[in-house]
């Protein structure tokens, strides 16, 4: 049995759920919206390659925007709200440079189930869910998605480059108030890329886990079997009781 950390963060989008294709189309109608001819030929690896990356080294990459990246970055967040909503004009638009459907944010199988395993797992310990995007965004795909209730904090980009993700002050957010005594054992960051995510986790010092759902559904059970294993079950009266849990995931 391993010590129970502390806090346990999790990364939201590739790891609890799939948005991908959403960020791609925010991308592609921005460029459309400057009338940049890249929009038509941009692909889902040239948005994937953004992953990971602080919003100031997105929108001042003169490879994309040119000299448009403050512009760029003004539509960016005015469209992604709105693909959220299902914005039928954008969305229409979007299809049609693109060729494809565009896919609503989907829950990976087992998500839920992995952190309201933790809870019940370790009721002390804090589960965070720690994102790229602004708060407000995050906010909104967590309640839109069913965790509302699910996560002690949900912590998105607030604009301060020194404690936004992927900056490893980012952690210290996400840890506050708690007494850190070693950080790889009290701090366990729960991630899909194994090369930023890897990368962030070890910035600060946390003990890392990476699982790719997309590629194997089974991966978030096999996490939470492997959680029920690693770690002690605290008594039975620190469980944290079925009257708890949030009505939308009973």
């Amino acid at each position: 049995m391993k010590q129970v950390p502390k806090c346990i963060i999790f990364d939201w989008d590739g790891t609890l759920v799939g948005c991908e294709q959403l960020v791609h189309a925010a991308y592609v109608l921005t460029l459309d919206k400057l009338e940049d001819k890249k929009a038509s030929s941009w692909t889902p690896e040239q948005t994937h390659a953004q992953n990971g990356k602080t919003r100031a080294e997105i929108f001042e990459n003169a490879d994309i925007w040119g000299e448009k990246g403050g512009k760029a970055q003004e539509i960016f967040y005015h469209i992604y709200p709105r693909l959220q909503q299902g914005d039928k004009q954008l969305v229409g638009r979007f299809e049609c440079i693109s060729g494809t459907t565009l896919n609503p944010l989907t829950v990976f199988e087992g998500a839920k189930e992995v952190v309201l395993s933790l809870k019940r797992q370790m009721p002390k310990t804090r589960i965070v869910l720690l994102g790229a995007k602004t708060q407000e965004l995050l906010e909104k795909e967590v309640q839109e998605a069913g965790f509302e209730g699910l996560f002690d904090a949900v912590l998105g980009n607030t604009g301060n480059p020194i404690t936004d993700k992927p900056n490893k002050g980012a952690f210290d957010r996400a840890v506050q108030g708690l007494s850190i005594a070693d950080k790889t054992a009290d701090v366990l960051y729960v991630g899909d890329n194994p090369q930023n995510d890897t990368a962030f986790a070890n910035a600060w010092g946390a003990d890392i886990k990476i699982v790719q759902p997309k590629k194997d559904k089974t991966v978030l059970y096999v996490l939470k079997s492997e959680f029920e294993q690693t770690y002690p079950i605290c008594g039975k009266d620190n469980v944290w009781h079925r009257s708890l849990m949030p009505q939308n995931v009973r």
